[in-house]
């Protein structure tokens, strides 16, 4: 038996060979806090908080210990032989799911992301495959599929990192074999998603001059360099930022060809390379790469003065006090 939190909290049944799905979000967020935990006893009023947070009914403890008794006896359904020894078991004043710390998807995703980063300047190749065994154990979020409370959600953020290092580990690992044709849609895309991550937008541009496309490389290195209030704005236009694949599902399949000694040519590329004729056609592909890092930066400074203005608006006495 295996268990998941690279998505949905999920069990593998090794023998079925198949993924099993809690249906109730209560389940799906007792058992992610139990995985995040995994082998150490959760104290009871954790569970409760990360269950119901500050609504937890009256009598908490005795709805905690039913929907301990149901995820038990859905394990022990998936593996009778432990019907005697059960995985989930109480455990001073709290609860233990025991397992092997390699029957964890995470444990997995962390190892084959350390053996390749072991060789990714001697044998890229091997890396790239690792790292794209390792972004293949993903099934969307982390810890998805449910309400999560204070230990599944900083979990989840960790792993969230953890995998945009490793994405970040891949696209070096593509660029030392010559795959820089193929990484700058990926790379584009990884910019506009995660702007506070500088690591993309250097490989973009490196990407950018190994495909012969400098003035692009050098907007992008331009970009890095400035404070975000300094960045030209929309000048008048009303383009939206094209829509993104969820961080979950990013594509590594434009990878598959690590080993193919010519890649194929995006369409448009040609007519971007440095030459006569085609400064006008590259500048204004710039300024519109431009404008849309520039949106999704506009946004997020809008994002954090709307909750700086709820917070103050919901706590005044407490701004008061801190004053």
């Amino acid at each position: 038996m295996q268990f998941r939190v690279l998505g949905p909290p999920a069990i593998y049944d090794d023998v079925k060979q198949r993924t099993v799905q809690l249906t109730s979000p209560k389940q799906r967020a007792l058992f992610g806090a139990l995985l995040v935990r995994l082998g150490t006893p959760v104290p009871t009023d954790e569970l409760i908080h990360e269950l119901w947070g500050s609504s937890a009914p009256d009598k908490a403890g005795n709805a905690l210990q039913a929907h301990v008794s149901r995820l038990r006896q859905q394990l022990i359904e998936l593996e009778p032989s432990r019907a005697n020894t059960p995985r989930l078991v109480v455990r001073g004043s709290g609860y233990v799911l025991q397992a092997r710390p390699d029957a964890l998807d995470t444990v997995q995703f962390r190892l084959q992301v350390t053996r390749a980063r072991r060789l990714v300047e001697s044998d890229p190749h091997t890396a790239l495959l690792l790292l794209r065994k390792a972004l293949g154990l993903w099934r969307g979020r982390a810890l998805d599929g449910g309400t999560r409370g204070p230990l599944c959600s900083a979990a989840a953020a960790r792993l969230e990192e953890e995998r945009l290092v490793a994405l970040g580990d891949l696209c070096e690992a593509s660029l030392r074999i010559g795959q820089h044709q193929q990484l700058v849609n990926q790379l584009e895309e990884l910019v506009v998603a995660h702007p506070l991550h500088p690591r993309f937008r250097d490989q973009l541009a490196v990407a950018l001059e190994r495909c012969g496309r400098h003035g692009e490389a050098r907007v992008v290195r331009d970009t890095a360099r400035r404070p975000a209030g300094d960045l030209p704005g929309p000048q008048g236009r009303t383009g939206n930022v094209r829509v993104l694949r969820e961080p979950g599902t990013l594509r590594t399949d434009v990878l598959e060809t690590a080993g193919a000694e010519h890649a194929p040519e995006r369409p448009d590329a040609a007519g971007l390379v440095d030459g006569p004729g085609t400064q006008g056609h590259e500048l204004a592909r710039l300024r519109v790469r431009v404008e849309e890092l520039t949106q999704v930066q506009h946004a997020l400074r809008s994002e954090m003065e709307r909750l700086a203005a709820l917070v103050e608006e919901r706590f005044p006495a407490r701004r008061k006090d801190s004053a």
